[in-house]
């Protein structure tokens, strides 16, 4: 019984960490469409000073551009790798509740 209870803690343990990763996963989603709007507003900015043949006006909206770039790469970068850990926060969990055979009930933290 003692092996069961244990396998059930773990288990326990495992569910909260996936819901951990979820959440993250989930604001991280949110952050690289907020990146992703971003740089699609920049684009048309880009192509009037582009067009307007202003230096200055070019030099800006490119560094705002790279900028927005940046901020998308790193979003994507971070929801990747949390994705991977979500991924493995699954898996973990798929093979405790295979082991025990059921999923313990978990109240929300």
């Amino acid at each position: 019984m003692s092996d069961n209870s244990n396998l059930e803690n773990r288990t326990i343990e495992a569910i909260r960490h996936y819901r951990e990763a979820l959440a993250v996963v989930d604001r991280l989603e949110r952050k690289e469409r907020s990146a992703h709007r971003a740089l699609t507003r920049i684009l048309p900015e880009l192509g009037l000073a582009l067009r307007s043949e202003d230096p200055r006006s070019l030099k800006d909206s490119i560094e705002i551009g790279l900028a927005a770039v940046s901020r998308q790469d790193q979003a994507w970068a971070n929801l990747t790798e949390a994705a991977a850990r979500l991924e493995s926060a699954r898996l973990t969990l798929a093979a405790l509740e295979r082991q025990l055979g059921y999923i313990p009930r978990v109240l929300k933290a």
